[in-house]
């Protein structure tokens, strides 16, 4: 088995070559959405980063840290308002240097004045780190356990034998939350296996492969799955290695997920 990756600076092997606009507070999502949208990166909402308490501070923390250095991310620009809680400055200093940027929109502008920073620098990063062909040594493939899956000790045996690193998140309160976990053990691709009565999703960093169950909301959009549930260990490790070799699974043809990051405590 030979993948064919894309290796990021200090981030590694990756198997995609995405550029990451990451809002460090909620008050600067949008500004990062314009910013992703004119260079063609990725960004999300959220709602952190400032009247957050206790453990969460440094879990959100550790979750933007986590993104950032994500192995499929090219590079990132850091937006921040400048006065929240999670200070995008200290989140800055704690990702990948070379290949980072940081704007504060109090200090850029305001909005338009950090749109148009934020683009350029966005831009100036694509250039200066593009993403290079690598071979990747071990492919790490993230199982969304959100419900039974029969043949999991089929799949476990076949993709060690094939020397796939394996990585599991287990939790039956739907997908977006194993999505996170699997993300920052760095998987490179999911294999989601979401509960009978939630559709599929994706995670807009990393190509996420469907599989349905046989109960009757996954049956009626059937078609919304990468793959049927009967689809044998030996059919999902062959679209895992096309998928990682750069086909795109059906969350990433419709642009289809999101991305949430964990909280413990309840907001102020």
């Amino acid at each position: 088995m030979k993948i064919q990756g894309i290796k990021h600076a200090d981030r590694g092997v990756g198997v995609r070559d995405h550029q990451l606009i990451l809002p460090s507070v909620v008050c600067s999502t949008h500004v990062s959405r314009r910013i992703a949208t004119e260079v063609g990166a990725i960004t999300f909402a959220h709602q952190n980063g400032c009247g957050i308490i206790g453990i969460d501070v440094s879990g959100i923390d550790n979750f933007f840290i986590d993104l950032a250095n994500h192995p499929n991310v090219n590079s990132v620009v850091v937006t921040a308002l400048g006065c929240e809680t999670i200070q995008g400055n200290e989140l800055n200093d704690k990702i990948a240097q070379d290949s980072t940027h940081y704007l504060v929109i109090q200090e850029s502008g305001g909005v338009e004045g950090t749109v148009a920073s934020g683009v350029a620098h966005a831009r100036e990063l694509s250039a200066k780190f593009p993403g290079t062909v690598a071979d990747l040594d071990l492919l790490t493939v993230g199982l969304d356990l959100s419900r039974d899956v029969a043949n999991l000790a089929e799949i476990r045996a076949l993709f060690a034998k094939e020397n796939i690193s394996l990585v599991e998140a287990t939790q039956r309160s739907g997908s977006a939350a194993n999505f996170s976990s699997l993300m920052s053990q760095k998987a490179h691709v999911i294999l989601s296996f979401p509960d009978e009565n939630q559709p599929p999703t994706g995670f807009p960093l990393i190509p996420v492969i469907s599989i349905a169950g046989s109960g009757a909301l996954h049956q009626a959009i059937i078609s919304e799955f990468d793959l049927a549930s009967s689809a044998s260990a030996a059919e999902i490790l062959d679209c895992v290695i096309a998928i990682a070799n750069g086909k795109k699974s059906k969350s990433e043809l419709s642009n289809n997920g999101e991305i949430v990051a964990p909280r413990s405590v309840r907001s102020v």
